[in-house]
């Protein structure tokens, strides 16, 4: 780690105070706290932060690997310095996946048997503590559950160095407002507390959830705070407070936030959840996440914060630093960033500052694998004049189209707006977007801008033009037709006993993949509700002619409610996707459609016996028919999505899928057949091919 000049942080702050970097966040290897420099000998406190570990029931779950990664790291991060050792090390919320005693006790044992020799562990329930259904309620409660499992409270007040920290669970695991009201006379009684103990000190506050309106994902727009603690927390300047349940990244600079007190977003080891809206949550390589604030306190109780990739063992660029914690007036963390960012840019022409760096020539996109619906457009990464990737945020890309047979008139068709990558510590140096909503037998053209993280355009446009050609499996079959046959999925039952997948499409997978033993019988294919299913591998350019209708249908059959899960008749809703599905608890059939990055789910009332079901979406409704008769309809518009991991992308028959083409939430029963359209059949079409239509 290199070491500091003699200018101090201080110094740094007067001469820095109203720049947009001392705005944002400072860029990296500022502050890098190294052995034998004179900030080294003063510091008194050295602490990990994490959120949202999630530990598995496997136990060789990539999150526990993660986290046994960076407890090894630890103790080597500053082993020769004056302050070698980590006092602390926090967990804020969420270290299972359900709150099972076999997923809490592995956590606990992989944490507290590899602390750094002096360190303690900082620690808080999340909303996931609280699953865990008869598990917990034979344990005394979820609360009772995890305090007997880690030997501790819920909820706590640990002095280190001198240094005060206050740990918050939730009550209930709701996801809302109200979670925390039942400890807001404590936490006053602990604020003041350690107020009176030394008011100039910095007061470290933790809980799951966000605190509504702070940090990156705690606003309205988003769903991971709540407002229970910002009227009491405000009452203390010199609060600075971690949160997590997001899994937005930590170095994102929103996610560093300063109003009347502060407050930092924690990430995640297990995967990023991203902004929702017109941007896709869960983006390529989203499950490659491991962030962990490394924080550093001084003897003039100034806090540093670096932000540790545990996967690739490297620091990020972004850094925070507070020069007097509880001096509300010299914060800088604070909306006025959005105002003072500069905006993006690829060439030197529209740069802020002159950058020999940047080319002098404009940089060009190309197209490629264009077929009638989709297309890869590759582009390289533009600039931002603090990092060249620490607000970088995404890129705006407006599509416009020209009919064959018009006049030549472009017109507006819409925009996709991919993530630049800055969330890893390894940035990609180029975008590969995939537009996969595009029309057949069109002439397009892309308008790509750069965005940052706070919402400021780059000025500059590089555009590209490109052509699809027409779908020949479109004319395949009068789509009008009374009994039309499934184009993209087709399995059922030959007359000869044998399953199979034979779509009317020639360019969807044929054929099956085979898991468990299914047996087939008397015309239908028979599944255990184990580990037996049927598997038909897609890929992108499959899914991109799933986007703007779909029809999903089955005939089933079975014989009692699924004891203790789910069962899926069609699926592959693995984080987007659609599927039939039973829920045991509720005794329902559903619908599941992942329209705009949201499931639209519509339930009907099922009983034991045979049945047929479609599902359909049309781009502006999601239906839902039952026996051949519509059971519910829910407005919806938007393209479709899928996930984004390559090892899900399969249709899975008698399962859904999961990642490295798993399966879970298996039937029990008897599937006939099971079909997917490219389009959305008619109520008299799904009538028509609905055996058990009364």
């Amino acid at each position: 780690m290199p070491k500091h000049s003699a200018f101090s942080r201080r110094q740094f702050l007067g001469t820095s105070l109203g720049t947009s970097i001392a705005l944002t966040a400072f860029p990296g290897k500022l502050w890098a706290a190294g052995p034998g420099t004179e900030l080294d000998k003063e510091l008194v406190l050295r602490c990990a932060i994490m959120s949202d570990v999630h530990f598995k029931t496997d136990p060789n779950c990539a999150e526990k690997k993660r986290l046994e990664k960076l407890m090894r790291f630890l103790p080597t991060y500053a082993k020769d310095s004056a302050h070698p050792n980590f006092d602390a090390v926090m967990v804020v919320g969420d270290m299972s996946d359900h709150g099972y005693a076999a997923e809490l006790v592995p956590f606990r044992d992989t944490l507290l048997g590899n602390l750094p020799q002096g360190a303690q562990a900082l620690l808080c329930m999340g909303n996931h503590e609280h699953w865990g259904g008869e598990e917990h309620v034979k344990a005394g409660g979820s609360r009772k559950n995890w305090e007997t499992i880690f030997s501790r409270p819920a909820n706590s007040h640990t002095v280190i160095n001198g240094y005060h920290f206050i740990g918050l669970s939730c009550e209930k695991g709701t996801c809302k407002d109200g979670d925390y009201l039942y400890i807001l006379d404590w936490l006053r009684e602990q604020l003041n507390a350690a107020v009176k103990d030394d008011p100039k000190k910095p007061i470290f506050v933790f809980q799951h959830y966000h605190v509504r309106g702070t940090v990156y994902g705690g606003f309205e727009k988003d769903w991971a705070g709540v407002k229970d603690l910002r009227a009491i927390f405000e009452e203390f300047p010199q609060i600075i407070d971690f949160s997590g349940h997001s899994h937005y990244p930590s170095n994102d600079p929103r996610s560093a936030w300063q109003g009347k007190f502060t407050a930092f977003g924690t990430a995640t080891l297990s995967y990023f959840a991203m902004e929702g809206g017109i941007f896709n949550r869960f983006p390529a390589g989203y499950q490659n996440a491991a962030q962990v604030y490394f924080m550093e306190v001084f003897k003039d109780n100034s806090v540093h914060f670096r932000i540790f990739d545990v996967l690739t063992e490297t620091f990020f660029d972004t850094e925070y630093f507070i020069a007097e914690p509880g001096a509300i007036e010299k914060y800088c963390y604070t909306e006025k960033r959005y105002e003072t960012a500069s905006t993006p840019y690829w060439t030197a022409e529209f740069a802020p500052v002159k950058d020999a760096k940047v080319c002098a020539e404009k940089p060009k996109a190309s197209v490629s694998d264009i077929d009638a619906y989709s297309a890869r457009l590759t582009f390289p990464q533009a600039h931002d004049t603090a990092s060249p990737n620490t607000f970088l945020g995404s890129y705006q890309i407006k599509l416009q189209e020209r009919k064959t047979g018009t006049n030549g008139e472009w017109t507006d068709f819409g925009e996709e707006n991919p993530w630049s990558g800055y969330y890893f510590a390894e940035q990609p140096k180029e975008i590969i977007a995939d537009l996969n909503s595009l029309e057949e037998g069109r002439d397009w053209l892309a308008a790509i801008r750069a965005r940052n993280v706070f919402g400021k355009l780059s000025e500059e446009t590089i555009s590209v033009e490109f052509q699809t050609p027409r779908d020949p499996d479109k004319y395949l079959q009068d789509r009008t037709a009374p009994y039309p046959k499934a184009d993209a999925l087709d399995f059922r039952v030959t007359e000869d006993g044998q399953a199979a997948n034979e779509p009317l499409s020639e360019t969807f997978p044929h054929g099956l993949e085979t898991c468990g033993k299914p047996v087939i019988s008397d015309g239908w294919a028979q599944f255990d509700g184990k580990d037996a299913r049927y598997r038909v591998r897609f890929d992108r350019g499959h899914y991109a002619r799933l986007r703007r209708q779909i029809t999903l249908g089955a005939r089933f059959s079975f014989d009692e409610y699924p004891a203790g899960q789910n069962g899926c008749i069609i699926a592959n809703t693995e984080v987007g996707g659609t599927g039939i599905s039973i829920d045991h608890q509720q005794k329902t059939l559903n619908f599941w459609c992942h329209v705009a990055g949201r499931y639209q789910i519509i339930s009907a009332p099922i009983a034991p016996g045979s049945h047929s079901a479609y599902g359909t979406y049309d781009g502006q409704n999601v239906r839902f028919y039952l026996d051949g008769k519509e059971v519910g309809v829910q407005k919806a518009s938007g393209p479709l999505t899928y996930t984004a991991n390559d090892s899900a992308c399969a249709y899975s028959i008698a399962s859904d899928i999961s990642g490295n083409y798993g399966g879970n939430s298996y039937f029990k029963g008897k599937i006939q057949f099971a079909r997917v359209f490219t389009w959305a059949l008619t109520p008299e079409q799904v009538k028509n091919l609905s055996p058990d239509a009364k």
